[in-house]
């Protein structure tokens, strides 16, 4: 971190977890439509991914939300409806930054409770997201249930993965706070006496 600033740090860390929701997104989809076409739920991983960004860096899980979308429709080959209700309506899982004001990151990590409704809430908002938007084409009130029901293992996968990383030094802990964290532990550690 000492050779490049926290706006380059932060970009890289975003470019990273883009391109890794791009492979997964696109696998995952192109598997769900191989294999799993004839039944009724999908896999993504944008949920996921929009978790942890939205806990390393906040409001940048627009990003993701947007990118996610994007990927899933070009690998469904979906219609230009589908485009704009995918990607806008992603884009309504930014609400679950309200929880961070309410509990704070650090509430949010160290309590299963708290993670396990900011994942399910995040889930709830892009949902609501894609079916509000969808009203725009055409959609009727109870297409929500099929956005629900479509992307419960997405839910489930967002929250084991959420569960694990909170484990991890670091991994869905706010950046900033994390790097002064470190600089501060380092700062602090004791330099033993070189001997003579």
């Amino acid at each position: 971190m000492s050779n490049i600033t926290f706006k380059q740090y932060r970009n890289i860390d975003l470019f990273i977890f883009a391109a890794l929701l791009l492979i997964s997104e696109t696998v995952t989809t192109y598997a769900t439509n191989t294999w799993f076409s004839q039944q009724p739920v999908a896999i993504s991983v944008t949920l996921t991914f929009v978790c942890i960004v939205m806990m390393r860096w906040g409001a940048f899980a627009l990003i993701p939300a947007m990118l996610g979308g994007l990927v899933l429709c070009i690998a469904s080959n979906a219609s230009t409806d589908l485009y704009i209700i995918y990607v806008v309506g992603n884009c309504m899982s930014l609400v679950s930054l309200l929880w961070f004001k309410v509990f704070g990151k650090e509430g949010i990590r160290k309590n299963p409770f708290k993670l396990f409704l900011f994942v399910v809430s995040t889930y709830l908002f892009l949902q609501a997201g894609r079916w509000i938007v969808s009203l725009f084409f055409g959609g009727g009130p109870g297409a929500i249930l099929g956005y629900l029901g479509t992307d419960i293992i997405s839910l489930l996968f967002a929250t084991v993965v959420m569960f694990l990383l909170r484990n991890l030094d670091g991994m869905i802990e706010d950046q900033k706070a994390y790097l002064f964290r470190i600089q501060r532990e380092k700062e602090e550690e004791i330099i033993p006496e070189e001997e003579i």
